[in-house]
């Protein structure tokens, strides 16, 4: 039975009610039993039970999984079948490892920045040119929109000093890029800067920014995801404050790194001083500094806000990035419909599973249309970057941002 003995009384909690599939968005996509939280869970305990094989199928049951939480908020018995999943996949590698051979590259290339580094610059460079001589059909690849998605040749830890200093500092922290921020988003990341020098913060950019761990965590991979999370705690450990503007990565190190590490009791507590330290962007922002006073907008303005998984369900930030969107002048605050909703991009399920992936994103975008929103804001960049798809193939014009570029376009 394996890793799968360990949740084995939590595989027996689920009372197969069905309250799950009003809110598994997989399911309502799909409409297959396997693919709703109820069907996965008694996939896995039937695997546990020897009743079943982890064929190709189960796999997919497995791997499809958005790992949004919402099933969670559903369930009456509190079965957290997310946390399920990710101990299924758990099992999955240790079994078979990781499964196809691109997953496994992808993965593996996020804890090698040289390769991450080449990787980026190439597309940001001549697979851009390349790109632009393809026919307009080729813009879209498994939902993504390749042809504008952002690249840069020079990751952002490079493109500024390891610390930007103001006159007279009133707080001193460390700015966790993370890996899509650092080379692809790296507008948002000045952004994030611009915010807070202007509100009299010292600024620490370390040039060396490992993978947090989170993407090999979440496909069971624990070995390199505990080595991604000590790189990190070894760059940033010395710190006092460390603010990371990627809500997965901010849930990562916040939260699910003190869950990696509960089996080595010596390194914890090493994990959860470190933890202790660590903002996300807009809940730092907020508490912290004073900001309304600074913020100048003389154009009206339509927003609307999008939740991203990790921020609302994780770590239950919500309000924080909402107070900051309606402290700018003339901007206009609408919620939309299923604000908290996942929107498809989930990691490696928009590349693995797209179809699914897509089609829960078409919601999302639709959602965003019917606010009439000029701009919808959000605080993950894999949230920007499947959004921003999903509202192009629609034929929108809205505009997606980080909350970190809003406040600091009204900071000029």
């Amino acid at each position: 039975m394996g890793v799968l003995a360990e949740v084995y009384e939590k595989l027996n909690t689920c009372g197969r009610c069905g309250f799950c599939h009003g809110a598994c968005k997989t399911y309502k996509k799909d409409g297959a039993e396997y693919m709703v939280s109820r069907g996965r869970v008694q996939l896995i305990k039937a695997l546990a039970d020897g009743k079943v094989d982890a064929d190709h199928d189960y796999e997919d049951a497995i791997n499809s999984c958005l790992l949004c939480g919402e099933c969670a908020i559903a369930c009456p018995s509190g079965v957290r079948a997310h946390e399920l999943v990710l101990v299924a996949r758990r099992d999955l590698k240790l079994r078979k490892g990781i499964k196809p051979f691109a997953k496994s590259l992808v993965l593996s290339s996020l804890t090698k920045p040289g390769r991450l580094s080449f990787g980026f610059g190439f597309f940001a460079g001549f697979g851009k040119k390349m790109l632009n001589g393809l026919a307009s059909g080729m813009q879209f690849y498994r939902g993504i929109d390749v042809l504008t998605m952002p690249a840069s040749k020079v990751a952002f830890a490079k493109q500024v000093p390891e610390v930007i200093t103001v006159p007279n500092p009133k707080r001193k922290v460390a700015f966790y890029v993370g890996c899509f921020m650092n080379h692809s988003l790296v507008e948002t990341a000045h952004s994030v800067v611009k915010v807070l020098t202007k509100n009299d913060c010292e600024v620490i950019v370390p040039r060396e920014q490992p993978c947090c761990g989170l993407p090999q965590y979440v496909y069971g991979d624990f070995e390199s995801a505990k080595a991604q999370a000590k790189k990190v705690i070894d760059n940033f450990g010395k710190y006092d404050t460390i603010i990371t503007a990627c809500a997965s990565c901010a849930s990562q190190l916040k939260k699910e790194m003190i869950e990696l590490f509960h089996d080595e009791p010596a390194y914890l507590p090493k994990v959860q001083e470190f933890a202790a330290k660590c903002y996300e962007f807009s809940e730092f922002v907020a508490k912290e500094l004073e900001i309304s006073d600074k913020l100048k907008n003389e154009t009206p303005v339509i927003v609307t806000y999008h939740d991203p998984c990790h921020m609302v369900r994780y770590n239950t930030i919500t309000e924080q990035p909402r107070k900051l969107l309606k402290s700018v002048p003339r901007l206009n605050y609408v919620e939309m419909f299923e604000a908290n909703r996942c929107c498809g991009a989930a990691g490696l399920v928009q590349a693995f599973y797209h179809e699914l992936s897509s089609a829960i994103t078409a919601d999302k975008a639709q959602n965003i249309i019917n606010t009439g929103a000029d701009v919808v804001a959000t605080s993950c960049p894999a949230c920007m970057l499947k959004i921003n798809s999903g509202l192009k193939l629609k034929g929108s014009k809205t505009q997606i941002k980080h909350v970190a570029d809003v406040l600091a376009a009204a900071l000029d």
